[in-house]
Parts: structure tokens; sequence; C-alpha cells
């Protein structure tokens, strides 16, 4: 069985107070090719130097246009300020720049995703299908089902997800047909990739490794041994992070 790898909760770049080593391409790109995952989507992480966007775009996307299986995944932000570049001009950027997806971390960048504050930018995300990678530490589940239930075009790409949430995933994946899940670091449920199949399919779970935090392989083997079709497992595996990307209008 051969099942390919796209791996959408990867980061490059970044670094954390303590440890100022950044995270080197080349470091992702050797993992890569050990666990054979062909293709990544890409943040700057760890991020916690990272408050600059525009200028930590910059480098994302520089280190990105010399490899060619690295996606990059920018971050946006309202710019409520006038301290940024206006939405759309963002949205446009990512869209040029060949981003996979976006990200979006308001609790880091001190926004809400009040109407009022975020439609411009989720508007302009909603009208040319950008997949939208938020994760749960960001952003709380309610937040993310108001979101999905008002752009309901523009894929939400969840991650971080912990296991006691389940209860709470579940009937919000049935609700929302727009939200797809990490199976990365932090979900770890016993039989978890099994019942969210069983409940909505695999076409809204996604494969990550959360690197660097953590190494690939737990999260490959929670694909490879779980109790569905081989089918299943290469939509997940790679083709449905294909069909988003692939919808984005350019």
């Amino acid at each position: 069985m051969t099942i390919d790898l796209f791996d959408i909760q990867a980061g490059i770049l970044g670094a954390r107070p303590g440890d100022r080593d950044v995270v080197a391409v080349e470091e992702l790109l050797a993992t890569m090719e050990r666990y054979d995952i062909g293709r990544a989507l890409v943040r700057i992480e760890p991020a916690d130097f990272e408050t600059d966007a525009p200028f930590s775009n910059v480098k994302l996307y520089e280190a990105c246009s010399r490899q060619p299986e690295l996606s990059p995944c920018p971050v946006v932000v309202p710019n409520t300020a006038g301290d940024l570049p206006d939405e759309s001009e963002q949205v446009a950027e990512a869209v040029t720049r060949g981003a996979g997806a976006v990200w979006i971390r308001p609790k880091a960048d001190y926004w809400i995703i009040a109407e009022w504050l975020s439609d411009r930018l989720f508007g302009a995300l909603s009208d040319c299908r950008m997949p939208v990678y938020v994760s749960a530490e960001m952003l709380s589940l309610p937040d993310v089902a108001d979101l999905a239930g008002r752009f309901g075009k523009m894929p939400i790409i969840l991650s971080e997800v912990g296991y006691r949430l389940q209860r709470v995933l579940l009937p919000m994946l049935e609700r929302f047909d727009n939200i797809h899940l990490c199976t990365g670091r932090n979900y770890r449920n016993y039989r978890g990739i099994e019942q969210i199949v069983e409940r909505v399919g695999a076409d809204r779970l996604l494969f990550g490794s959360g690197f660097p935090d953590s190494e690939p392989m737990a999260a490959i083997v929670q694909l490879m041994y779980a109790d569905i079709t081989d089918e299943q497992k290469r939509r997940i595996g790679s083709e449905n992070i294909e069909r988003l990307t692939g919808g984005i209008q350019r």
C-alpha cells in the first residue's frame, strides 16, 4: 500500500526564547525525506519571535520559492489599525505567491473575529476560496463554528484539537462542512480518526505532523494503522489538501 503524504502542519525558520537556533529549511526537508513525505504546507514555527507578520511572510515566501515541495502558509491580519497592507492586498499577495492556505492567529496578533472587525479580511479570503489555517489554541471552537457559518465557501483547517474536545468536534464537523481537521500533533484520540470517518467521511481530515515540535512518526502511524480503507487513507494523506489548494481562485 502506497500512501502519498502532504504534511499540512509543518514549520520552519522560527525560534523560541531560550533557544535561539532557527529551524532550518534543510532540517524540514531532511525529515520529509526520512519519512517519505512528498510535500508540506509550511508556516514560520516556532512563532514566539514572529510579531511582524509582513516581515515573517517575506522570509517564508523566499524560502518556499526555492523549494517546490514546500507550499507557504503566510499570516494574514485585519488592517484595522492602518499599520498593515489592505486586507485585499494581503490576500492577493498570498494567491500570487502560491500560498496553499493562510494562517490566522487572533490571540497572538491581538484581534477578534467579530463581523465589524474581520469580515473585510474573511470576505476577501472567501471570494478566492483560500483555505484558512487556525489552531484551537488561537481561536476557540465556538468562534471557529461562528466563522464557518458566516463564510460557508471558505475552507477552514483546524489544528491542535485535544482529545477532550471530541464531544464538541464531532457535531461541529457534522454541522459545518467547510471545517477540516488536522490529524497531527495534539489530536491523539483512540480511534478518533475512525469515529470521524464514520460520522462525516474521510474528506474532512488532513494529515499533519506537527514538525518541529513533534516527530512525524506518531502521526504517520496513527493514519497508517487506522481501521479505515486504503482509499480513505489516501484522501487523508494528500488528496484532500490537494483538492482544497486546487480550488483556490488564482
